[in-house]
């Protein structure tokens, strides 16, 4: 795949995560959201340039037996994995469009925030990702060795551009409000152990996990420190929080820290070789990352919740919140978990075992991507 393929993929990749952040703050602040609105327009574009990409490296793999060669039939096109999987949830994105829009129209308000057309919006967002992913990792697999600096970054970045989708998903639960209780530490164990696994057990860059994590905290703190710099204003009531610009979303999850720590631990550290040996890592991967998760965020998320957070730096102190959310002052600075999602022994214990399951699924993934060819 040429370089300026790449790049363009990254960018369509990179497009879906950052409109959706400003979609959510759009939301937020002006609650008029038509179809054309500048956030869904974006949005729109991103996905749109992912499937001509895609179709692109499809049409070249084409056109020759040596182009051909490592690639997938489908039809009378031949083309990578990635290839087809972008082109899947690029075609698979205007019917959840258009299947929302009726859906809305039928239930109104009443349609709630997961309903089918939204999941299935989910759904291709994370195909283009994948398969842009895919290609990534078949790029490192087969680049010459001048060039193989470049495709384990590009294997590194898109893995960020996941991490940043998975926490979009879950945005409303990322308030630094929630950042104590069981059910937050037990969505994030799930799932982001098996992306940083993935990278720290396959990449071939060093520290990749680490670098992946990075690209998810400066592509969120872009948005934080970028979108509160637009007026904007409610359109509609009821109006709680009264806002003069586009909001912020929550400061970025600290999620560096795991990354370090399994870089370390799967990189560099001297695994013995017996047939156990992938469940003895993810078992080791999950605890770790639970334990450094934990101990760095549960003390971010106080520190988050102070004056001394509230500001454009951090977005934080319990003052950002969405116009139509009613909150009492008291409740925007305390912490929200309750007696039945408290983070007790047993919740912990739960968290750690996700952890694992997702880690050594992780392992499969990074082990199983580091032979993609096709």
């Amino acid at each position: 795949m040429a370089a300026w393929t790449a790049g363009l993929m990254f960018l369509a990749a990179a497009g879906i995560p950052l409109s959706l952040l400003w979609d959510f703050s759009w939301e937020s602040t002006v609650g008029v959201d038509r179809f054309w609105a500048p956030a869904h327009t974006a949005n729109y574009l991103a996905v749109a340039l992912a499937g001509l990409v895609a179709l692109r490296i499809a049409v070249h793999s084409t056109r020759t037996a040596a182009t051909r060669a490592g690639t997938l039939r489908l039809g009378g096109l031949h083309a990578p994995l990635g290839a087809w999987v972008c082109l899947w949830g690029a075609l698979a994105f205007p019917t959840a469009v258009v299947f929302d829009r009726w859906w809305q129209s039928a239930y109104g308000l009443g349609a709630g925030i997961w309903h089918p057309p939204q999941i299935l919006k989910a759904v291709s967002f994370f195909a283009i990702l994948t398969g842009a992913w895919l290609l990534a990792w078949k790029g490192q697999n087969e680049a010459p060795p001048g060039a193989a600096a470049r495709a384990a970054v590009a294997v590194a970045g898109i893995g960020g551009l996941i991490l940043a989708m998975i926490t979009v998903v879950m945005l409303p639960s990322l308030y630094p409000n929630r950042q104590h209780s069981a059910s937050f530490y037990k969505i994030l164990c799930a799932t982001c152990p098996l992306v940083l696994v993935a990278l720290a057990a396959a990449g071939r860059r060093r520290w990749p996990a680490t670098v992946a994590a990075l690209v998810y905290t400066a592509l969120v703190c872009v948005m934080v420190w970028l979108l509160p710099l637009f007026p904007a204003k409610p359109q509609t009531g009821p109006i709680y929080n009264a806002l003069d610009h586009l909001m912020p979303p929550p400061f970025p999850l600290l999620l560096v820290v795991p990354a370090l720590a399994l870089d370390g631990l799967l990189r560099w550290w001297n695994w013995p070789a017996h047939r156990g040996r992938a469940w003895l890592q993810a078992g080791v991967a999950g605890l770790v990352f639970f334990v450094a998760f934990l101990l760095a965020q549960w003390l971010f998320a106080e520190f988050l919740l102070t004056p001394d957070a509230d500001n454009r730096f951090f977005a934080g102190g319990g003052r950002h919140w969405p116009f139509f959310l009613k909150i009492d002052e008291a409740s925007r600075s305390i912490f929200w978990e309750t007696r039945a999602d408290e983070l007790n022994f047993s919740s912990s214990v739960a968290a750690v075992g996700l952890a694992m399951l997702s880690a050594r699924v992780g392992l499969w993934l990074g082990h199983w991507m580091s032979r993609v060819r096709r």
